[in-house]
């Protein structure tokens, strides 16, 4: 081999070298991001957000979001409010972003053809949390022209998927809320209803056996309501072998099929329906005063009025037993007061319980008048469950007619301290009809868990 041959081919070696690394260093710079979604590098698709890493995620396979496209609106004074509803089944995903669309539509018939126009849209941006149902409302001005229809969109191409900034965020039960009053502008309480995270028989996740928590005590203490159901009546928060046969039992009886033993979706769903809506009044000042500390395995007259006085909120004690026998089940219900009213929970009728019990029952009555112009106010309480305080909540409330019929809505922001509860009040001021309730599941509290700007630990 000529040396001149010989150097042709290392300067042949040394230039490809040299091209091969160019290329490389050029393909890594310009190439798309990867997706988390399936792993291939492809930055057109709808993607999860994994923090930039995108390499240790895991592939999932996610429910999409559940809208059925229908909005509804009524006209609240000189402005119109329009809402639509969402759900997220996904337990663990969230979603970070996505845009939707509420479009005002008027129709025309020419030559027996209907023809569809869109007036006017309204644009957005929201999140929505794992194993939530959302409500998205949006205020906007009286329109102009006349429309026969509204309807909500959204845009399955800009959902930006993500977890939660914290796993205890993803709590179905993120935000407690109790001493729910609504009072008309005579201020005559309509009605006051209680709801202290999922006690209140709100099922947002499935349930099976082997399960322990305040989901499975709530589905007991449903079932023990029929002993034909649930002979068994055993009320322990274990989804044990014999609430298993009680739910084929129940699902039969309401014609689900197959009978699974699993409070799956439709289950759930038939549970919400007959059970979230139970209204609770609040614990009503009598004059009684507790002398002494109570807890467990403690007997006599102090504990049987105890027991009354918290059954009076079947939020706290739904199962209302009167025995005079500070038992597990009375346990249980000291355990949800002092959570509703932030006191350390212990489940014992300490000090601190037993005078935030002395102060309800012997506090003096306000009047109930209500300002001048305001023709209703719902006032509650929000208690924060997190260890985080959340820098911007949104509070969303809707009444109803006697028909069920959506009739106002008012929306508030504020900001909550982590492990505290606070008071607040959603306040209308046009005519509003006779008969007016909260609306079933319409109180709401939204907080952003995907913003690190709206945490503070």
């Amino acid at each position: 081999m000529s040396e001149r041959f010989f150097k042709q081919i290392v300067f042949s070696f040394l230039t490809a070298v040299v091209i091969f690394f160019i290329g490389l260093i050029t393909f890594q710079i310009v190439r798309p991001k990867p997706s988390c979604f399936d792993g291939i590098k492809n930055n057109t698709e709808t993607g999860i957000d994994c923090g930039g890493k995108c390499q240790s995620c895991e592939i999932q396979t996610l429910t999409k979001l559940e809208y059925t496209g229908e909005a509804y609106s009524f006209l609240q004074k000189d402005k119109y409010f329009v809402y639509s509803k969402v759900t997220n089944l996904n337990s663990t995903w969230g979603v970070k972003e996505f845009s939707y669309g509420f479009y005002f539509i008027s129709t025309s018939t020419v030559k027996n053809k209907t023809k569809e126009k869109v007036e006017k849209k309204v644009v957005g941006k929201g999140y929505i949390l794992p194993n939530q149902v959302k409500y998205i409302v949006d205020i906007i001005e009286k329109p102009t022209v006349k429309f026969d229809k509204i309807v909500f969109q959204i845009d399955e191409k800009k959902i930006l998927w993500s977890k939660p900034l914290s796993p205890e965020f993803a709590m179905v039960d993120l935000f407690g809320i109790s001493n729910i009053s609504l009072k008309t502008g005579s201020g005559q309480i309509v009605t006051s209803t209680t709801k202290a995270g999922n006690v209140v028989y709100e099922f947002k996740k499935d349930l099976k056996r082997g399960d322990k928590s305040e989901d499975v005590f709530n589905l007991q203490s449903i079932l023990a309501k029929d002993n034909a159901i649930y002979p068994e009546g055993i009320i322990n928060g274990t989804f044990d072998m014999a609430t298993y046969k009680a739910v084929i039992r129940f699902q039969k009886s309401i014609g689900i099929s197959p009978q699974t033993g699993i409070v799956e979706y439709k289950t759930r769903e038939y549970l919400n329906q007959s059970y979230s809506g139970e209204k609770a009044t609040t614990i009503s000042s009598g004059g009684f005063s507790f002398e002494n500390n109570l807890k467990l395995n403690a007997s006599g007259s102090e504990v049987k009025e105890l027991q009354r006085i918290l059954a009076e909120d079947p939020a706290i004690y739904p199962e209302a037993r009167l025995t005079g026998k500070y038992d597990l089940l009375l346990k249980k219900a000291v355990e949800r007061f002092q959570g509703k009213y932030a006191l350390q929970v212990t489940g014992e009728f300490d000090t601190p319980t037993r005078t935030q019990l002395n102060n309800l029952l012997n506090k003096k009555t306000d009047d109930t008048k209500l300002s001048p112009g305001v023709t209703a106010n719902l006032s509650f309480t929000v208690f924060n469950n997190a260890n985080a305080t959340f820098k911007n909540i949104s509070l969303v409330g809707f009444l109803c007619n006697s028909d069920r019929k959506v009739v106002a809505i008012s929306k508030s922001q504020s900001e909550i301290l982590a492990q505290k509860s606070k008071d607040f009040v959603l306040s209308w001021s046009h005519t509003l009809p006779a008969g007016i309730d909260i609306c079933p599941g319409g109180l709401n509290v939204y907080t952003n868990v995907f913003d690190e700007g709206n945490i503070q630990k």
